[in-house]
């Protein structure tokens, strides 16, 4: 066949498939829709097959969302023809197949009666719902039937989380699908049956609560909406009554769930977490506030809080008396409480209180709750106490009034239960028993009926009451008319009766005992010293014997003479000068309270106490074996027997609790809740003398676990001693004041007496601080977090507190070897249990630097049994430098000191080399010198920064010792105080800094052999920038002093290194430059705020500044160019340079020529030589009163002119013959040297004297001048933010930033002085002098500086100043011109906020006139 024959087949053949093809998708399409099930049609479209897409282009989000939409279309055709050939609408139809679908994805929760979908579930339903959306808006779906149906054609009622998403997709809402619901009980059952299931799935997965927390508050704000609107009341249709019945229901029950967990955990101590807690998270309400409107979550609140108070009301009145003391805050189920204190969150506490009272009138309650939501109030709400006073009141007026029995009842419990919560909380029982009913104004006291009612009622509670308040009863009676005493002692005789059925003594009670504060209480003998101390108090503050005192010498003879008495005379050496105890002593004489035999025996008591003293100890060892003490001590020496034996090891646990006891009896209870007992013990005071008996207990517990380590040393080494080591200082642990004790002594001992310890001491003290580490866990966390021995450590560690290095080696190496043997082989994860890190770092830092053959790689080659080297340690004649060479040698410790948490850090090593005494240091100067050199050259420089070190670069080297030696500084070397430090009079800083000046040198020499030298300071002010910023914005004066310390250390270390560090070169286009922008910025930033002055830097940074300047252009082709062009940028870039330059210009100018002439010869450079001629001028024609000419900028000439005048103590009344031209330039000048003299002016203000007169008057001299020339001054006084490089600009930047927030000052104060009418009348005028008294009013909101200022005269001056600049502003406002438009706008909004009666005085100067008038029309007739 030809080609064309067979092209034209082909043509025809391309022209017959589309046909074909459509017809086949047709007859498809067909098919399909005759056989296709909508459900299963449903499901397979919701989740299709799909491949991801090879390319961008197709995964493009716009044809995504164009392909979902033809899905959704198709599908709704697809449903369309169905339901036609069905013939049901399409709505019946889709629905039908969405609850089909719906339940099929759920049935897997549904058998496992869940209400949280799995993974898989949950992708499939995502798929539906958003196939279920499309058809929404295809409108293909029914969202009424589909409630209905989802409860009719289920055999099972949905998965909550399911109708969750159908909810948060708005396919349907949940009010919707809970009021389809023919039966409202069985949706209330299965909401809250699924809302259980869903909490405690959350108890089993916390993973997911995040997400089923969600779902709880989405569906509650759906709650509350429904069942807590203010717009839901009865007049609406049943629909909207339906689902707020509902909604209740569910709220309702819900909470009864959560109240039944509560009765079934009355206390914390029975009450274990459970599912329970998770529905509390429907009362937080920082997650409803911008969801529901505050109305509808207070009624709910307000509802929950009614039904928690009169839930289940199945107690008495009689059970809540018997049982309320077990319903205190801290005894209530945590459930409770918790669900308190979130209604609290939102409800103030008066409307609280209120809804309380409300509650108690009206229902029936729960007394249980009812108490202790009144316990949870009087806690967590300060002015709750105040509140409850006056639900009191208003419940025992309301009881006496009407002779309301319950009400009076009711004030009793609720006055005992916030009694319970302690005097932080509320008034005690005692005080409020006495307050309401003591006084003759009282409620019962205005007729006998009233008394009658009250004690009716106290008689009736006496078989139900604690004994503790029949007490206050007894002692407190209410008052009664005489008249009236029989009715009350037949009141008296019934409780005591009960009191002694309890057989509860009276008469052992306490003169100031808390008597409501529960059963439990102090020994009789104890309670009386209490009731001394306190005695003894009141009569200090008072001068009068207490009344409770006098009470008790007539109404409690027998507690009085046998309790108190004895008590207040024990014997005890007296004072030189009488006490207060004496004094009280003596008023009890004189008001014949104390027989005087009882007296006379106790003056001689006091005698035998004071000889006893003064004899010493001799005289008591005949009985100390009959004392605690004696006991303890036979106890520990029964210990060293049992740890030496292994077959007796057995024993030792017996034993220990046997010394546990004996210690309880010496030294106090075994153990207390205070934290605070260890935490003393770090304190600086902690190193203070202890008590004798203190001092005695520390010594007998540390001798005796001494003389165990090294008596079971001998026989085995420390990992075959068994576990008594642990057991001895886990049982310490247990007496926490015990504990304090020790480390108190352990403190003293290696801080204070460090050279008289031996070897046993030292070897046991450090297995001791091992085991003491290893028990760690037995000890109170402080309240940072942190461990609470790090500190501990940290001070015993310090070679600057042990005065003793050698022995602070020993210490370490003796700890080491004892943890390498007792625990075997140290592992990176075990060794952090085993031993401190500090230890193995102050190992690192003392055995190089003491044992110079250490130095250097460590060799590893023999590995010797660490038993051998603990054993050599425990010998009486060990040999120290071989115990640590054969300890260094270990490869395991090598291995151990590699990790990272043992690695000892440059800085650390730094921090301690700095913290070193060189008058007390092992090493002589050259040997330490010779150290730290090894130290930082070839141990930290090339070792990796991840390893602690430099990575073998300088630059690094130099930051990491900048850093520390700024930290040091700043007095937290490796914890010790600042108070340690200045109590010492050398440092180890000096030392460093030198090795600083070595590693400097050495990095410009690398940069100059390489020929590419770059700025090298940079690293050093980025490290003062860094450190800077982070203590700047705190106002407080302590910070600031800080601040300021640190900035002086900045200066310190700059000045120690080369002056070529602050100037660096570049080349551009090959010719070298310098530049000094690190400087100049830092400079700007920092330093010009360091001086005294506010326009001139120290002597110091100036020299060090010009001479590195010379040095550096060495480095140049034109070195003379260099400077010029340099001290040129310096004009513009950093002005401060050039005035400190002019301030001290006659000691610097020497200092430059000398060091010019070592460098060069010839002439200095152009830039120099100007200022040098401009001082000579300067001093030529102040001293001849000659005319100055003006040849260089305005405000350098100034600042020549009035330091030289400073200098020569001239008067600078001498300036305008200086200035005799009149041109602009002589203004210029006149104003800059107006600034310099008001820079001066400031000091002077803030002191009292002579200077501050010679400066205030310097400046109207100078002012005066000006106004005489018609020049304004005003210009010094204008703020120069966003100014471009002017004359004034410079002037404010070569000032501190505290002088010129201090301007507003000197203006008011240079203001009274000045002719009035001539300055106001100066244009802009006005808008300074506001400017200014704003910033005076900003100054003292900020109380800065005068906060801190020791005069009074200068704050009652500032004080004036205020005032006096309020008035002048207020009285010539009127006066002045017409204001610009920047007191508008930018000024007058500041006055509105500062002062409103100015800022409307202002306003009335932009408004415009009223022509109201002129547009009625006249009234002719």
């Amino acid at each position: 066949m030809s080609e064309a024959a067979r092209g034209g087949k082909a043509m025809k053949q391309g022209r017959k498939a589309p046909d074909t093809y459509k017809s086949l998708q047709e007859a498809a399409l067909y098919l399909l829709s005759c056989n296709q099930d909508p459900s299963d049609f449903l499901s397979e479209v919701a989740a299709p097959p799909y491949k991801k897409p090879c390319s961008n282009e197709s995964s493009h989000p716009s044809k995504t969302q164009k392909t979902s939409m033809h899905e959704t279309t198709f599908v709704a055709s697809v449903l369309r023809d169905q339901a036609v050939q069905l013939g049901l609408p399409v709505g019946i139809l889709t629905t039908r197949a969405a609850v089909s679908n719906v339940q099929r994805i759920c049935q897997e929760s549904v058998e496992r009666a869940g209400a949280v979908l799995s993974e898989n579930q949950r992708e499939k339903l995502t798929c539906l719902l958003k196939t279920l959306k499309g058809l929404l808006a295809e409108n293909c779906f029914c969202r009424p039937l589909f409630s209905r149906d989802i409860w009719e054609l289920q055999q099972h009622p949905p998965v909550l989380e399911a109708v969750w998403h159908l909810h948060k997709e708005d396919i349907v809402q949940l009010d919707d699908l809970l009021n389809s619901c023919k039966d409202p009980s069985s949706a209330v059952d299965w909401f809250c049956g699924q809302m259980r299931s869903l909490c405690s799935h959350m108890e089993n997965s916390p993973d997911d609560s995040d997400r089923l927390e969600q779902i709880i508050s989405d569906f509650l704000v759906v709650l509350v909406e429904n069942a807590y609107s203010p717009s839901t009341d009865a007049g609406k249709n049943s629909e909207p009554l339906r689902i707020t019945e509902i909604s209740l229901a569910i709220l309702d029950k819900m909470l009864s769930w959560v109240l039944d967990a509560v009765s079934d955990g009355k206390s914390d101590q029975s009450y274990k977490p459970r599912v329970e807690r998770h529905w509390l998270v429907t009362y937080e309400v920082s997650r409803y506030r911008s969801r529901l409107i505050p109305e509808s979550l207070e009624n709910f609140f307000i509802h929950t809080l009614s039904r928690v108070l009169t839930f289940k009301p199945q107690l008495k009145v009689s059970d809540a008396i018997r049982f309320q003391g077990d319903w205190s805050f801290v005894k209530t189920c945590p459930l409770l409480t918790d669900l308190y204190r979130r209604l609290f969150v939102l409800l103030h506490a008066e409307k609280l209180t209120s809804h309380i009272q409300l509650v108690l009138e009206t229902q029936e309650v729960n007394w249980h709750h009812v108490l202790s939501c009144i316990s949870c109030l009087v806690i967590c709400r300060e002015e709750a106490q105040q509140l409850v006073k006056n639900l009191l009141d208003h419940l025992l007026t309301q009881a006496f009034t009407g002779y309301e029995l319950e009400c009076l009842i009711t004030a009793f419990l609720i006055a005992r239960q916030a009694a319970l919560e302690g005097p932080a909380a509320f008034v005690s029982y005692t005080e409020w028993f006495k307050c309401t009913f003591g006084a003759a104004t009282s409620y019962h006291s205005t007729s006998k009926k009233s008394l009658v009612f009250l004690l009716k009622l106290l008689s009736d509670l006496v078989p139900y009451e604690a004994p503790q308040y029949l007490k206050v009863h007894v002692l407190h009676p209410p008052f009664m008319l005489a008249k009236y005493r029989p009715l009350l002692m037949e009141y008296i005789t019934l409780a005591k009766t009960r009191l002694a059925d309890m057989k509860v003594s009276i008469e052992d009670m306490g003169l100031y005992e808390d008597l409501s504060s529960g059963p439990d209480k102090a020994q009789p003998q104890i309670q009386a010293l209490q009731d001394v101390e306190k005695a003894v108090q009141i009569f200090e503050n008072t001068g009068k014997i207490p009344a409770s005192v006098m009470e008790a010498s007539i109404f409690r003879k027998p507690y009085f003479t046998s309790r108190f008495l004895p008590a207040l005379l024990a014997p005890r050496v007296l004072p030189a000068a009488p006490d207060s105890q004496m004094m009280l002593i003596d008023a009890l004489k004189r008001a014949d309270k104390i027989p005087a035999t009882l007296f006379t025996s106790y003056t001689e008591a006091c005698e035998q106490e004071k000889q006893r003293k003064l004899e010493g100890r001799n005289t008591m060892v005949v009985t100390v074996q009959e004392e605690p003490l004696g006991r303890l001590k036979t106890a520990l020496w029964d210990l060293r027997p049992l740890v030496t034996e292994p077959n007796r090891y057995s024993d030792v646990a017996a034993q220990l609790a046997f010394i546990s006891d004996r210690l309880s009896a010496v030294i106090g209870s075994g153990y207390t809740e205070d934290t605070g007992v260890i935490a003393e013990t770090l304190i600086p005071s902690a190193l203070d003398v202890l008590e004798v008996q203190d001092q005695t207990v520390a010594d007998l517990i540390l001798t005796c676990f001494c003389q165990c380590v090294m008596a079971a040393s001998r026989t085995n080494p420390p990992h075959r001693q068994g576990p008594w080591p642990s057991l001895y200082v886990r049982m310490l642990c247990g007496h926490r004041r015990a504990l304090s004790v020790v480390l108190r002594r352990i403190l003293q001992l290696l801080c204070c007496q460090s050279p008289r310890l031996r070897d046993p001491h030292v070897v046991g003290l450090a297995a001791f601080s091992i085991h003491l580490h290893e028990c760690q866990t037995s000890l109170p966390a402080p309240n940072t977090g942190a461990n609470c021995l790090d500190r501990f450590w940290d001070v015993i560690l310090n070679p600057r507190c042990s005065n003793a290095m050698l022995v602070c080696l020993r210490f370490c190496v003796a700890a080491a070897s004892y943890a390498f043997c007792r625990f075997s082989v140290l592992r990176a994860d075990t060794s952090t249990d085993c031993i401190p890190p500090r230890f193995l770092h102050k190992l690192q830092h003392l055995v190089p630097r003491l044992v110079s053959e250490t130095r250097g790689e460590a060799s590893t080659e023999s590995e010797t049994d660490t038993s051998l080297i603990w054993s050599s340690l425990s010998h009486p004649l060990a040999s120290w430098k071989e115990a640590v060479l054969t300890l260094w040698s270990q490869s395991c410790l090598q291995e151990v000191l590699r990790q990272p948490l043992f690695k000892l850090s440059f800085q650390d090593w730094l921090l301690w080399e700095m913290a070193s005494d060189p008058g007390s240091d092992a090493l002589r100067d050259a040997e330490r010198q010779d150290y730290q050199r090894w130290a930082v050259n070839q141990s930290y420089l090339p070792e990796v920064s991840d390893a602690g070190g430099c990575g073998g670069s300088l630059e690094t080297a130099c930051t990491i010792i900048v850093d520390a030696a700024l930290e040091f500084n700043r007095g937290s070397s490796l914890g010790c105080s600042s108070q340690e430090n200045v109590s010492h009079s050398r440092t180890g800083l000096a030392d460093i800094l030198c090795r600083l000046q070595e590693l400097v040198c050495d990095m410009m020499t690398v940069g100059d052999a390489r020929s590419a030298r770059v700025s090298h300071s940079s690293f050093l002010f980025k490290t003062f920038h860094r450190r800077l910023a982070a203590k700047s914005g705190n106002p407080e004066v302590g910070a600031r002093l800080a601040r300021q310390m640190e900035l002086d250390m900045c200066c310190r270390i700059l000045l120690g290194l080369p002056s070529l560090l602050l100037i660096s070169t570049n080349s551009v286009r090959g010719i070298t430059r310098l530049s000094a922008k690190d400087f100049f910025t830092f400079v700007n930033e920092e330093w010009k705020n360091l001086g005294p002055r506010g326009c001139a830097l120290p002597y110091n940074i100036t020299a060090h500044f010009f001479k590195g300047l010379l040095t550096s252009c060495t480095q140049c082709d034109d070195p003379s160019e260099a400077i010029n062009s340099l001290v040129t940028e310096s004009s513009s870039a950093c002005p401060v340079l050039l005035t400190s330059a002019a301030l001290w210009w006659p000691r610097l100018y020497p200092v430059l020529r000398c060091h010019w002439d070592r460098l060069f010869t010839g002439r200095l450079p152009k830039e120099i030589e100007i200022l040098q001629e401009l001082q000579t001028t300067v001093d030529r024609c102040v001293c001849d009163r000659l005319p100055l000419p003006l040849s260089c900028a305005p405000w350098l000439s100034a600042a020549f002119v009035h330091f030289t005048m400073q200098r020569k103590k001239l008067a600078h009344d001498i300036v305008p013959v200086c200035l005799a031209a009149s041109d602009s330039k002589a203004a210029q000048l006149l104003v800059s040297v107006l600034f310099f003299s008001i820079m001066d002016l400031i000091p002077a203000l803030l002191k009292d004297g002579s200077e501050q007169k010679i400066s205030q008057k310097t400046c109207l001299q100078i002012i005066q001048c000006l106004e005489e020339r018609g020049e304004s001054w005003l210009s010094v006084f204008r703020m120069a933010e966003g100014c471009k490089q002017t004359d004034l600009s410079l002037l404010h930047r070569t000032s501190s930033d505290e002088f010129i927030r201090l301007l507003p000052f000197a203006f008011y104060s240079l203001l009274p002085s000045l002719q009035v009418g001539n300055v106001i009348k100066q244009q802009g005028f006005l808008e300074v002098a506001v400017q200014m008294y704003i910033q005076l009013l900003q100054l003292f909101l900020d109380a800065n500086p005068f906060a801190a200022s020791s005069l009074d005269s200068v704050q009652l001056h500032y004080h004036d100043l205020i005032s006096q600049g309020r008035s002048f502003l207020l009285s010539s406002i009127t006066k002045c011109p017409k204001p610009s438009n920047t007191l508008k706008n930018q000024i007058m909004p500041l006055c509105a906020e500062y002062d409103p009666e100015l800022h409307a005085m202002l306003a009335s100067l932009h408004a415009p006139p009223d022509y109201g008038e002129l547009d009625k029309e006249p009234d002719l007739f």
